[in-house]
């Protein structure tokens, strides 16, 4: 099982996963909760609901988020190399921070302060397209076999949920990717 869908599952841990290598999307997740229900003597799955996070668990960005930074940035001047762009992206996120400014809305002032510590570019226009390119489906991609889990689950019974303090760009990502039409 591909490690991002097992993130998905952590909060299942009574479903036997001996096959971890398989792909969930072959896994028979859904039929393993039933059938754990059925041992107990019900007829309902196992878990009644799965609540999952979005950003690096059910949501991952389709290219290294470096390499965004780069190729948007080198039209506003960023000379920075992918190695250097990251680690300034993990010290913006080390650093302490206020406890509402990365909650705030759509999470701009925050975000800028991130792309800004990783680029060492201030240049409003490029903070404003690297943001809007994160507003948009292409820029993510749902972990392998995620998409049939979801669904596995949903035809067992299962509600599901996303909760996450994911800024408000959130809801228009789910649709994008098709998650938040999982019938």
């Amino acid at each position: 099982m591909p490690p991002a869908a097992a993130a998905l599952l952590r909060c299942a841990p009574a479903v036997p996963f001996a096959a971890r290598s398989s792909a969930v999307s072959r896994s028979g997740m859904a039929r393993r909760l039933v059938a754990a229900s059925a041992a107990a003597g019900r007829l309902a799955p196992a878990y009644r609901g799965l609540l999952l996070d979005a950003g690096g668990t059910l949501l991952q960005v389709a290219r290294p988020v470096a390499e965004t930074y780069a190729s948007i940035g080198r039209r506003y001047g960023v000379t920075k190399t992918k190695k250097r762009i990251m680690e300034g992206f993990k010290r913006a996120f080390s650093a302490p921070w206020p406890k509402t400014l990365r909650y705030q809305g759509d999470g701009r002032p925050f975000w800028r302060i991130v792309v800004a510590e990783a680029t060492d570019c201030t240049d409003g226009d490029y903070f404003e397209e690297v943001y809007q390119y994160y507003a948009h489906g292409d820029a993510w991609r749902l972990p392998t076999g995620a998409d049939a889990a979801l669904r596995e689950l949903k035809d067992a019974g299962v509600k599901l949920a996303v909760v996450s303090n994911f800024d408000t760009r959130l809801r228009k990502l789910l649709k994008d990717l098709n998650v938040s039409e999982i019938p």
